[in-house]
């Protein structure tokens, strides 16, 4: 049974292959009559492969030619936003030094009235405490003088002892020399207000944007 189905095949195979190899056969023995025909059909062989290996290179430079397209696409894309990137940062830089500037002239400004009012109050004062004094020393009693709201001369001066009661006479001698009071009530003054500027100079916001 076996024999006869392997007996049916090939002869089946040799009927269907016999005619091509006897197409082939013939052929090729065609060729070999002239070589001629052979060197010709060999360089029409060569033409064949080398334009299925054009085609299949045309195919690779294609698909590469659009990968190389996407690529630079991406490239100016990143390269527009980098761009981009960059101005913005420029135009931050320009800010941020235009804010600072501004900044600066604020406090610049802030401090000149601290300075102005400061000294304003110290000449003030000054002037206030010494007409006190000099009234003290004229009169001689324990009484202080008294001033505007907010000067010197609002505290009660202590009395300042002298050789005799009373006024000071000619001849007299107060203890504490005029020169040294005056110097004292100057420095005194003097300290008190620097405090005061000192003060009001760390109470200005100098980060902060007005």
């Amino acid at each position: 049974m076996k024999r006869g189905i392997v007996s049916l095949l090939a002869n089946a195979t040799g009927l269907i292959f016999g005619p091509i190899v006897d197409f082939l056969l013939d052929g090729l023995m065609w060729l070999i009559a002239k070589p001629v025909r052979l060197v010709i059909a060999g360089l029409l062989l060569v033409l064949a492969v080398q334009h299925v290996l054009y085609l299949r290179a045309s195919d690779r430079a294609e698909d590469r030619r659009v990968q190389a397209a996407a690529w630079h696409g991406k490239f100016v894309a990143q390269k527009a936003e980098m761009q981009k990137f960059i101005g913005l940062v420029a135009a931050a830089r320009v800010e941020a030094a235009r804010l600072d500037r501004a900044n600066i002239q604020r406090v610049q400004r802030e401090w000149s009235g601290v300075l102005q009012e400061v000294s304003h109050d110290y000449s003030q004062d000054l002037a206030a405490l010494r007409a006190a004094i000099a009234d003290r020393l004229h009169r001689g009693t324990g009484q202080g003088a008294t001033g505007s709201a907010g000067r010197g001369a609002d505290a009660q001066l202590p009395g300042l002892p002298t050789l005799s009661t009373g006024p000071v006479r000619p001849g007299d001698a107060a203890i504490v020399d005029g020169t040294d009071i005056d110097a004292s009530t100057v420095n005194t003054l003097r300290l008190e207000h620097l405090i005061k500027a000192w003060n009001r100079a760390a109470s200005i916001d100098v980060n902060g944007q007005r």
